[in-house]
């Protein structure tokens, strides 16, 4: 894969603190995900350390007087939370978005739950950031750091119902598996609140990733949306652990899970680009890929996680940004 550009998260929100848009910048960006509006104006990131969301412009967004804005969740008390959100999607029949917090607390101590707010976004709003409904999903982990990494919005064309695909952190969707390709997406079908019950997210069937991709971890999904929203078409899956991508299709089957992937004809397992500056020895520099959205048929557009402290110099300078990447234009023609 080719870099195109890249550029800080930070760089987006570093004079917003000069203006007093935000009481307290934050001092990180540990970004979890990011979607591209469908107009392709913005970019929407979510963080794992706070309930921020990040709206960053594009190119074309800014000759449409587009600025990039830190916008604020409307529960004030959670501003300084660590918000535990590992992904976003679109639901374009409503035109709201789904952001996944990865596992959080239950009333039984060994299990944790991933919870769903829907939420709209409105930059021209008082209130920018509105909630609409949150809700648990039915499915339960016992740890709370390997739980959902990647969320994905889907409608079933022959059954016109609409559904999100989880995508599980660990091999399984379980942190304790010693595999390495058994990566599994979770499909989520949202049973309504009613005066007796809460609304909830059920799990209706899972489907794996081709036996073919080995990797440690899952960390993003996205799919390619065509106009008219129609499968099968192309899906990015991302792995942070082994700084790779796999590109493969998804299509729609007539019976549960209901979707599937598939492989394509050619060997579609990309590595980022690794350290040049020992021919003997590629080494990882992008080690912290987060999130993952299309723009355009043969483009990625990636984020990337706060480094840890052990990890080399070249994953700190890579971290906490957005990264632009072309796919091999064979690809996916």
């Amino acid at each position: 894969m080719k870099l195109l550009k890249e550029q800080t998260i930070a760089d987006s929100f570093i004079d917003l603190s000069m203006y007093n848009e935000v009481e307290m910048f934050p001092d990180r960006f540990e970004s979890s995900d990011v979607i591209l509006s469908r107009d392709g104006h913005v970019m929407y990131v979510v963080f794992d350390n706070m309930y921020n969301i990040g709206v960053i412009c594009t190119s074309l967004g800014r000759s449409f007087n587009c600025t990039d804005e830190l916008l604020e969740w409307p529960q004030s008390s959670l501003k300084n939370k660590k918000s535990s959100f590992e992904g976003i999607a679109y639901n374009p029949r409503s035109e709201t978005y789904f952001v996944v917090q990865e596992a959080i607390p239950t009333d039984n101590k060994k299990i944790f739950q991933a919870n769903v707010f829907e939420i709209s976004i409105n930059q021209k709003d008082s209130v920018p950031v509105r909630i609409i409904e949150s809700c648990l999903i039915n499915h339960d982990f016992d740890t709370q750091n390997k739980g959902f990494e990647g969320l994905e919005f889907v409608l079933h064309q022959k059954s016109k119902k609409s559904y999100l695909l989880a995508l599980c952190e660990a091999n399984q969707c379980n942190h304790k598996s010693t595999t390495d390709n058994n990566g599994r997406v979770v499909v989520l079908e949202k049973t309504k609140s009613t005066s007796k019950s809460t609304c909830v997210w059920q799990p209706v069937g899972t489907f794996d990733l081709p036996s073919s991709v080995h990797f440690d971890d899952y960390s993003a999904i996205s799919i390619y949306h065509q106009p008219s929203y129609k499968l099968p078409t192309h899906v990015a899956v991302t792995s942070q652990e082994n700084s790779q991508v796999w590109i493969g299709t998804i299509e729609e089957i007539n019976k549960a899970p209901f979707f599937q992937f598939s492989s394509l004809n050619k060997d579609t397992v990309y590595n980022l680009p690794r350290t040049t500056e020992m021919a003997s020895e590629c080494q990882i520099k992008y080690c912290n890929i987060e999130g993952v959205t299309w723009r355009g048929k043969n483009q990625l557009i990636l984020v990337s996680d706060k480094a840890k402290t052990d990890q080399d110099i070249h994953c700190i300078e890579k971290d906490q940004s957005l990264h632009y990447l072309g796919l091999p234009k064979h690809l996916t023609d």
